[in-house]
This record gives C-alpha cells, structure tokens and sequence, in this order.
C-alpha cells in the first residue's frame, strides 16, 4: 500500500471518529420536547418566511432543535427580525412543530446580526419594487425567483408548471442551483478566455449570488462547498476538489450536527459531488447550448434523485429536456438582472433598462415551463424505503468505479 494514501486513509478514519463522538453527545445531550409542551424563546429569523395563502412559515432554532413555525399573515415577518416566540409544541412525523404562536417583535439596535441581516432585507424590499415595477407578472417574479429565490409574489398556477415541469430548483436558491450556476459561467466564459479565469469568474459569481440571495445559511453552505470545488479546478485536481467537498461537510456537520437532516445540505452536497464525478455525455457535450445544459442536469439529478424523491415524492418525466432547453438562460438573466439590478438603486431608468432586456428570456422560459406544465408528466411516489436509497448509491458509485477504471 502506498504510504500517502495510508496516511490519508488514517486521517479520514480519524475525522468519522471526531465526527461520530460528536454526533453522539450532542443527540445524548439533547433536549427532547415533547408533544403539547409550551415553551417560550428569543431567535433571529434565518430565512425569509414563505407566504402561503393566509399564513406565513419559517424555521426557528431552540436549544439545537429546528421547529417548523406556521403563524396569521399578519404582523409581516422578515429575514433578520429578533423575536420572541411562545407557543405550543406538535411533534409529527418525527418533526418538531408550532401553530400560531404568539410572536413579539424585538428590537436589539445592538446586536450586530440582527442590524446587519436588517440591513441586507432592506436591500432586498429595494429591488423587489425596482423589478416588480420594471417587468408585469409573472416574468418579474419569475427573474426575483432567479436572482433571489423569492417566490412570494409568484402566481399559484405559474408554480405549479415549474413544479410539474421540473425546473422549480431555478428559484429556489438551493445548492442545486449554486452548482448549476457556477458550472455555467465557468463553461460560458471558458469560450473566450482562460480555463483559471473562467473558474475565477464562477467563484465570484457563486459570491454574488450568495450575497443577492441575502447570504441564508442554505446558500452560505451551497456557496462555501462551491468556491472549494471550482477552487480545487484551478489547480487541475479533482482529487483535491473531492477532498476539499468533504472537508468542507466534515466541517459544517461538526458546528451543526442537524445538518444531516437538513435537505438544503443533502442537495448542496450531493449536487456538488455528482457535479465533480458523474462524467459528461461526449455526444450531447457537442451541442453546447443544450449539451451543456443537459449535461449538468443530468450529473446534478443522477446525484441528487433518491432525496428529490424522498423528500417531495415526485418527478418530472420531461426533467431532463426541460432543463437542458432552459438552464442556459439562467446565468445570462443573473448577470444582467444582477447588474440591472444594483445599477437601479444608483440610477433607476439604467438598471431598468438592463432588467428589461431579460424580458424576451423569461418569456421564452414562460412559454416552454406552460407548455410542458400542461402536458403533465410528473411521477409520484408516497415513500422511499432507505434501503433503496442505500443501493441506488451503492449501484451508483460501482458504475462511476467502473467508467474511472476504463478511463
């Protein structure tokens, strides 16, 4: 056996020791809340609440637990508000929940978080009402759902052809998409100038995009696994970014330890790693318009189906086609709304002149997410057994042995 790769063998072994006493004190240590029991405590809202219909949602951290928060439409909540919450526990399914609390609002001018996410909603609220007024609806939620991952304002039925069509991920400022917007622009940009600073460019663009969607903890962890594996490209080793991938899990799971449940994190993680190893379809790499698209698609969704199913039960049969004839509009519309919109807070009419010009793209992507939305196509399944979730990675991970070895 080589010697470094023993070495290395040793101090992964080390790092799944760390990492195993550490997920067994906390769970030990752990507060258990049992159903019906009041409890009272002060957060900061880490994530903007969903609005859905009358009643807003949003996750609330206590003593290491997350609890899924369903409260009236009124008083509005945002991202970096410091309330106190009081309400009743319901323990369903495993999961930790609360109805209608009573929420107070509390203002700490102090607490540095709490003024600096104020600061970054307030940015936000800005260039809503700058796309909302430039583009008629549902192309300005549409391009807000892009750039931000915003789908309040977004129409019901418009929502449910992204879901059915299977392009939902677009807007959700998920690790999916941080990955498919970084291996876009990097693939666009190779086309003109140098690999390296094509691969630059994609890293700061994963930082726009972190910032723009108001740096929640999903996207800070999406960003951070995507600058250490476009990174480890600069230098030309995959092995590195591999490395890089898990150190960076070993790292977040280490402070968070109910990151293992967490699906932002599952997709993150796994969307970056199909990204790294699943290897390119020569044939459709041809095409680059498509090619690339159904290319990054495809590596994403092998990597990330078995938790897809999991959690939200259904799959698009046109997945993979709808994705490939949309995805290589979305960087384009990022930059220019991007740039359109920071310009607009300096000078109106220039950044809405900008986001303008990403009109004709939404409404081409309108038009094919309504096309394939009607036509229907979405598979559901009630459960997904971890055994099968176990072989499928299993089956998985021998085929890309397979392939290495031929290579």
């Amino acid at each position: 056996m080589n010697i470094s790769n023993f070495k290395f063998q040793i101090f992964s072994f080390i790092l799944l020791l760390i990492l195993a006493v550490r997920f067994y004190f906390f769970y030990d240590n752990q507060h258990q809340l049992a159903n019906g029991q009041q409890i009272s405590f002060e957060t900061t809202i880490l994530s903007q609440p969903q609005v859905v219909g009358n009643r807003q949602v949003f996750t609330a951290n206590y003593q290491n637990q997350k609890i899924r928060i369903t409260t009236g439409r009124f008083p509005e909540m945002n991202y970096g508000d410091f309330v106190r919450i009081i309400g009743q526990i319901s323990n369903k399914n495993n999961r930790v929940l609360m109805y209608s609390p009573k929420i107070e609002a509390i203002n700490n001018s102090s607490n540095i978080l709490q003024s600096g996410l104020r600061r970054i909603n307030i940015f936000r609220q800005k260039l809503i009402t700058l796309f909302s007024k430039t583009l008629p609806s549902p192309s300005s939620s549409l391009l807000l759902g892009i750039i931000f991952g915003i789908k309040e304002q977004m129409p019901k039925d418009f929502s449910n052809n992204l879901k059915t069509s299977g392009v939902f991920h677009v807007i959700a400022a998920s690790g999916m998409n941080v990955t498919l917007i970084g291996g876009f622009i990097s693939t666009f940009f190779a086309f003109f100038l140098k690999r390296q600073i094509a691969i630059c460019l994609s890293i700061l663009g994963i930082m726009f995009y972190a910032v723009l969607a108001g740096l929640e903890p999903s996207i800070i962890r999406a960003s951070i696994m995507g600058i250490l594996v476009f990174s480890a490209q600069i230098l030309g080793r995959q092995t590195l970014a591999i490395n890089g991938l898990f150190l960076a899990g070993f790292t977040m799971l280490l402070v968070d330890p109910t990151l293992i449940s967490d699906i932002g994190f599952q997709l993150s993680f796994a969307a970056t790693l199909g990204l790294v190893l699943i290897p390119k379809i020569k044939a459709i790499g041809k095409i680059w318009v498509i090619g690339e698209g159904v290319n990054t698609t495809i590596a994403a969704q092998i990597a990330t189906l078995p938790i897809l199913l999991a959690n939200f039960g259904t799959y698009s049969l046109y997945s993979i086609l709808v994705n490939g004839l949309l995805l290589w509009t979305v960087p384009i519309l990022m930059i220019i709304g991007g740039i359109g919109a920071i310009l607009g807070l300096i000078l109106m009419p220039l950044g809405q002149l900008l986001i303008y010009l990403c009109y004709p793209l939404l409404l081409y992507f309108e038009t094919i997410v309504n096309i394939f939305g009607k036509i229907g196509g979405a598979i559901t399944i009630e459960s997904l057994s971890w055994q099968f979730i176990l072989g499928y990675y299993c089956l998985l991970s021998s085929v890309l042995l397979i392939l290495r070895k031929k290579e």
